[in-house]
């Protein structure tokens, strides 16, 4: 039985770790792309002052840092998985000094189960974990101070110490060092006590009251921590739970346990964990957003320009939300295939193509992108700037310095480019791009030497224009005329009159496709002319534009169906769902 309980001490956090970073690195790694870029790590001693300035600095730098390498989703799941293991590791050493009682090893999981149900929630930071862990930290360093004022000086010493470098869980180490003396040492006086209960609740008490005189934030935030979630108003008793739960798990190894034989401690020590992973992976699969996961994916994608993966993803599983439907729309016309192929897929109207803009910091962001490659330069900037002041924690993303740097630098802005350069020149995973880039300022040759930057400074506005949102279609237009070899600016008008349901419109600005030289006409376009055509109650004997004879046929096939009645609704669908004819009769 002890060798069970011996490999148990490294097989059990070994197969926990790897659980961890495998939902993380395949199952749910677009959470963590999408965390990456709402934050931006800078080796200056300006950003560490700054976060060394509000209560909780440390826990902050320190998550801030990890959190770049979530660039690479691989590596950030296996800083998540070994945090996590550390962090059982620390509540094992706790719970086993206070009393040796390797049958509920198991439950030193429950604090790192916690912590993983609540890195589901994409607002959840890596701060709220490294501040537990540093906090838990000095309580291990507590248990080798043996002189009891040396440790009541020092508790209180650490504890202030504490609330400015990790933040609002400070209070968790006065609660454990109680347990400690209670349950470890057993040596403080009555008048120790006192002292110790009374240093602690001053110095729990009065750090927030004190702070709140310096920094303007809300006393509640400045009580239970600035930097773990990214929201002010969230609920913090999810935290509350976690930390509860250290504690509580040390304790439960006092409980006194009969001694048994070799083969029921094994018994238990198995049931323990098979009901920790039940409950465990339980909370997991709920709290996980999959949906949000989704649309993650799809913007990474549409990010990294892996228009294949786009498309492949909405393949499989078709997308629903306007965003999602965005991402593969551009997916589309970036492949070529959005004139052909665009109602082969669900279609949610014009927000599936141009969503509105919104004041949050996820949506512009994402927007951004695709006028970024229609060559609306301005205006991808303006959301991308307007995303990131949006972003609830106040910090900048590096995603939209990014593109601010590579606006600018495009439009010929370079002071204002140099400044966001210089910038990603003190990040990890930006510097070697930012210093390229700073060798294209006042070097057009050099600029023009990358293929997509030559593209959009010849498809950008050359002049202010102020965009429309309500007039999208003409802003459209505006940038067709200003450059008649911007195909991709041509489909998207064209597009944005068909989920219109426009085809006056429509009929109206297709002939401004030929400087295109189509081959032929795309499909959607023949079967969108024929639907103008035979509702405008003329001849189809004098049908104007050529269509492929496949495409006419199924169009008469398509009307006899629609006359029929109620009784081919079933059929039309099966047959023609891929259709435009299906989107403009059946679609609301």
């Amino acid at each position: 039985m002890n060798k069970v309980l011996k490999y148990s001490g490294w097989v059990l956090p070994f197969s926990f770790g790897i659980a961890v970073w495998l939902f993380f690195a395949l199952a749910y790694s677009h959470h963590l792309h999408y965390q990456e870029q709402f934050q931006m790590f800078l080796f200056t001693s300006d950003y560490w002052s700054d976060l060394m300035s509000r209560p909780g600095g440390l826990a902050d730098y320190l998550g801030t840092f990890f959190t770049q390498f979530y660039y690479h989703s691989w590596l950030g799941a296996f800083i998540i998985a070994l945090l996590l293991v550390l962090l059982q590791q620390q509540v094992s050493f706790i719970s086993s000094k206070l009393k040796n009682n390797s049958l509920l090893y198991p439950l030193t999981f429950i604090p790192s189960i916690f912590f993983w149900v609540l890195f589901c929630d994409e607002n959840y930071l890596l701060a709220s974990l490294i501040a537990v862990m540093l906090t838990l930290l000095v309580v291990q360093l507590y248990f080798y101070l043996r002189h009891p004022w040396i440790r009541i000086v020092v508790a209180a010493t650490m504890l202030l110490a504490l609330y400015w470098l990790v933040g609002g869980v400070f209070w968790i180490f006065a609660l454990l060092c109680i347990c400690v003396e209670l349950f470890f040492f057993k040596q403080l006086t009555k008048l120790q006590w006192i002292v110790l209960i009374a240093l602690f609740v001053a110095c729990i008490a009065v750090p927030p009251f004190l702070t709140k005189q310096f920094l303007q934030y809300p006393l509640s935030r400045l009580w239970w921590g600035i930097s773990y979630n990214r929201y002010s108003t969230v609920s913090t008793l999810p935290l509350l739970l976690a930390w509860i739960s250290i504690p509580l798990v040390s304790l439960m190894f006092l409980f006194p346990i009969k001694s048994m034989g070799a083969k029921q401690e094994l018994f238990w020590l198995c049931i323990e964990i098979v009901i920790l992973v039940i409950i465990g992976s339980g909370f997991v699969r709920h709290s996980a957003d999959w949906a949000k996961e989704e649309i993650m994916a799809y913007d990474y994608n549409v990010r990294m320009q892996n228009w294949d993966k786009v498309i492949a993803m909405a393949d499989r599983k078709a997308p629903d939300s306007p965003l999602s439907v965005a991402c593969l729309n551009l997916a589309l016309s970036k492949e070529g295939k959005m004139n052909d192929n665009m109602f082969h897929y669900f279609q949610n109207g014009p927000e599936g193509l141009l969503p509105s803009f919104k004041r949050d910091f996820t949506v512009p962001m994402m927007v951004s992108e695709i006028y970024y490659h229609l060559g609306f330069l301005n205006t991808s900037m303006q959301y991308d700037f307007e995303a990131m002041e949006a972003i609830p924690d106040y910090k900048k993303s590096s995603r939209a310095i990014k593109r601010m740097a590579e606006v600018n630098l495009l439009n010929g802005e370079y002071k204002v480019a140099e400044k966001y350069l210089h910038m990603l020149q003190h990040t990890l995973f930006y510097r070697s791009w930012a210093d390229e880039a700073m060798q294209c300022i006042g070097n057009e040759t050099r600029m023009d030497a990358n293929p997509e930057w030559a593209q959009l400074r010849k498809y950008r506005m050359k002049e202010d224009v102020l965009f429309s949102e309500e007039q999208k279609d003409q802003m459209l237009g505006l940038l067709f005329v200003n450059c008649k070899t911007n195909r991709m600016a041509y489909e998207y008008l064209i597009a944005y009159t068909l989920l219109n349901k426009d085809l006056n419109h429509f009929v109206q600005y297709f002939p401004l496709g030929k400087t295109l030289n189509y081959k032929e006409i795309p499909v959607h376009y023949q079967e969108a002319l024929l639907a103008f055509w035979a509702g405008s109650g003329r001849k189809m004997s004098d049908f104007p534009w050529p269509v492929s004879q496949t495409v006419g046929e199924r169009f008469n096939n398509y009307v006899r169906l629609s006359s029929s009645g109620g009784y081919a609704e079933e059929q039309i669908k099966n047959l023609y769902s891929q259709t435009y004819w299906y989107y403009l009769q059946c679609r609301k």
